[in-house]
């Protein structure tokens, strides 16, 4: 079948060339036109800025014009090389899928005398290369005039794999001498067909990409050839416009420069030409007069204004209130000292203890009071202690020469610890503070101003954390993330207590018709500035500060109180850390918070992770027999990536297994994970054990775990987490707000 090639759209591209060329032209026509009307007004205008401005409208319009242009044409070229491009592929589609359908002539006729395994399978590959090359051809091929030609390539294929098929199943059958007729015959003929196509339609493309490939060089050539004429026609206009400016501009601002200079050194007779001038130049040279009078008045005023500056200089570097140093001001003197290795230092960062109460108890204005004491204190011994600055709040910052023996600095610190803790007057009370004070030796823990306040500040909140009235040298095995990991150790305590995490409800699914049978519970961090943060972020935290218990108690109850109204056959998973387990009332906890809100013990069901078994097995298994024996069913998650054994699904009884995520990707594919997932299936079921599949993301996943037995499953097919209005919405909006199950209405499966 032969489809009669159409014209190709380069007579479009040819067209737009046109176009560009047209608007290059008539752009020149009317910058020429332009140019004459502004020269004909400035020989007749008087002021000096609207004629430069009307010269520097002229050069930006020109310049936009041409930026305009050259785009435009940039665009029409890249245009022509994105078609070149795709016919370039279309080519290399079409020679491909000729060379494949003569591998496929030749895997044939290897089929016919070997008649093997082996040549069968070579069959089979070559038979889908060119299945998929085809498609990609397809895919390649807009509508136009050539998809015709290419959708009969389709069709004829088609037709040669159903020839095909009949050829393998006579030889199969036996009947050898028939297959190797069709082949010599209507197969023969078909290839001659499907290879004169692929050489009749990689002939149409080339000259596409032929055509196309000049359009784009036709273009890029006329661009570059434009942007070289107005740069030479901007070069002129440049110069013209220098001569202009330097007669009737530069030359007369010299002239008054000199007189102006003269005027300066105490010359007042000087006398300049052209105040009869109507333009600047003219008012320039009238204004000589003025200043001459105000000369004296203007050195004045200069005087003050830098004895201002001078004093605005001062409170820029210095604390309005104490009179220190300010940040800005330590920072210059530290890079001063860091800019010469050669002399050490020691850098102090004081942060005030018990501070706070002074300003609650005794108000700010208390506050301030002894700031300004400790201050004048340290001013008092500024020989010993150096450079002293106030760096904000109740910070200060201390640095000065030191060796790098660490016992000139730790003296300095015990001198800086006494002088901060003597009482301190205040109108009508006495009050003590204390500091924490953390050093950094200069060139030993950093060699810039930031690294060393960095480091003495660690060091700092490492005095703090030691107790009051201590000081800390900076030891590089501070982690660099300590204040964050404290700062989120305080966030998630407090979203603990404020109720900020919340559940997310996960939909359990029946993998035989997909009916809902419950949800998982997992936690979710809803921060007042991050939003939603999931639980890896701070599930750890939580463990780690002793938190994660009141988490889940907090977590349970929440759950109760949202599934009371939804059905009663609907289970729900929480999940148990190791930690966790160790606790001999968590169980009771868990039972009485199920009691108090009527929920009964068979819908809920506990998640441990196989590293839970080797923690503390006698403790473990406690917890976990005393759930079982209220009812509450044990799942052992993450199956497969742990320490489980066979020994550990005996002893702890568990009712369910689930299958981590990680053995379903490529499931639908072909993986090697495939039989490791039908063994756990069977492995459960020899177990009378239920089995969950997490992670299920398409459709072949749950067709295999269907046909392989598997009980249940869970992922993003069927649905997110989701908070328990969307949750509840689900249960009742069926198969519609299920993702995956859009063959019948989602009812609630029966357990």
């Amino acid at each position: 079948m032969m489809v009669a090639p159409a014209p190709n759209d380069g007579l479009s591209r040819k067209s737009s060339m046109m176009k560009v060329r047209d608007l290059a032209r008539n752009l020149a026509d009317g910058c020429v036109a332009f140019a004459r009307r502004v020269t004909a007004r400035d020989m007749s205008m008087t002021n000096i800025g609207t004629r430069i401005a009307r010269l520097q409208v002229f050069g930006a319009a020109l310049f936009f014009a041409v930026a305009a242009l050259v785009v435009g044409g940039m665009h029409e070229s890249s245009l022509a090389m994105e078609q070149n491009l795709e016919d370039i592929r279309r080519v290399s589609a079409v020679m491909e899928v000729a060379d494949l359908i003569s591998e496929n002539r030749v895997a044939q006729a290897s089929l016919l005398l070997e008649d093997g395994q082996a040549a069968r399978a070579l069959l089979a590959k070559r038979t889908g290369a060119l299945t998929v090359e085809l498609a990609r051809l397809c895919a390649l091929t807009p509508p136009g005039p050539l998809r015709p030609m290419v959708d009969a390539m389709e069709k004829d294929w088609d037709s040669y794999q159903k020839a095909q098929q009949r050829m393998i199943a006579m030889d199969g059958d036996g009947h050898a001498a028939d297959a190797l007729a069709l082949f010599r015959g209507e197969l023969q003929k078909k290839y001659l067909d499907f290879d004169r196509q692929a050489d009749v339609l990689a002939g149409q493309f080339r000259a596409n990409a032929d055509r196309s490939g000049q359009m784009a060089t036709g273009v890029a050539h006329f661009v570059a050839v434009f942007v070289l004429s107005f740069s030479a026609v901007g070069f002129l206009a440049r110069f013209l416009v220098q001569i202009f400016i330097h007669r009737r501009v530069v030359r007369p601002l010299v002239d008054i420069t000199k007189s102006l200079t003269a005027l300066a050194s105490g010359k007042t007779d000087v006398v300049l030409a052209g105040g009869e001038r109507r333009d600047e130049i003219g008012a320039m040279v009238r204004a000589l007069d003025v200043f001459r009078a105000q000369a004296r008045l203007i050195e004045a005023e200069h005087e003050r204004t830098l004895e201002a500056q001078a004093r605005a200089e001062r409170l820029a570097r210095h604390d309005s209130l104490t009179g220190l140093p300010n940040r800005r001001f330590f920072t210059e003197v530290l890079g001063r000292i860091t800019a010469n290795a050669e002399h050490p230092a020691a850098v102090m960062m004081i942060d005030l203890d018990r501070f706070k109460p002074v300003n609650d108890i005794y108000g700010h204005d208390a506050g301030d009071l002894v700031l300004s004491e400790l201050a004048q204190r340290f001013i008092a011994h500024r020989d010993e202690l150096g450079t002293v600055a106030r760096l904000g709040g109740d910070e200060f910052a201390v640095v000065f020469p030191s060796s790098n023996d660490r016992s000139h600095a730790a003296r300095v610190a015990q001198l800086l610890s006494v002088i901060i803790s003597r009482p301190i007057q205040l109108e009508d009370a006495v009050v003590e503070v204390g500091a924490a004070i953390g050093i950094a030796l200069f060139p030993h823990d950093g060699t810039s101003p930031a690294a060393l306040l960095r480091a003495a500040d660690l060091a700092m909140y490492q005095a703090k954390t030691g107790g009051q009235g201590r000081y800390r040298f900076f030891d590089p095995s501070i982690e660099d993330n300590v204040q964050a990991r404290a700062a989120m150790h305080i966030d998630v305590r407090r979203a603990v207590v404020a109720g900020e995490i919340i559940p997310y409800y996960q939909p359990l699914v029946a993998i035989d018709g997909g009916g809902l049978v419950g949800f998982e519970v997992l936690a979710r961090w809803i921060h007042p500035d991050c939003g939603v943060v999931m639980p890896d972020a701070f599930i750890p935290v939580a463990d780690e500060i002793g938190v994660l218990t009141d988490l889940t108690y907090r977590l349970l109850e929440r759950v109760c109180r949202e599934i009371r109204e939804w059905p009663d056959t609907l289970t729900f998973s929480i999940n148990l850390a190791p930690s966790q387990l160790r606790d001999p009332q968590i169980a009771s906890r868990l039972i009485a918070i199920l009691d108090r809100y009527g929920i009964a013990p068979q819908r809920i069901e506990v998640e441990i992770t196989e590293n839970a078994l080797i923690t503390d097995f006698g403790a473990t298994k406690k917890v976990l027999s005393r759930l079982q024996k209220h009812g509450i069913r044990i799942a052992l998650d993450d199956f497969g990536t742990g320490y489980a054994s066979l020994n550990h699904l005996r002893e702890f009884k568990f009712d369910k297994i689930k299958i981590d995520r990680s053995f379903l990707r490529g499931l639908d594919q072909g993986s090697k994970n495939e039989g490791i997932v039908r063994a756990m299936i069977t492995l459960g079921k020899s177990l009378d054990l239920a089995i969950t599949a997490e992670g299920i993301e398409e459709m072949g996943q749950w067709a295999h775990l269907s046909e392989w037995g598997c009980d249940f499953g869970q992922g993003y097919l069927f649905g997110k987490g989701m908070p328990a209005g969307k949750a509840k919405a689900l249960i009742s909006t069926g198969a519609r707000g299920l993702k995956g199950a859009p063959r019948s209405p989602l009812r609630v499966a029966q357990l």
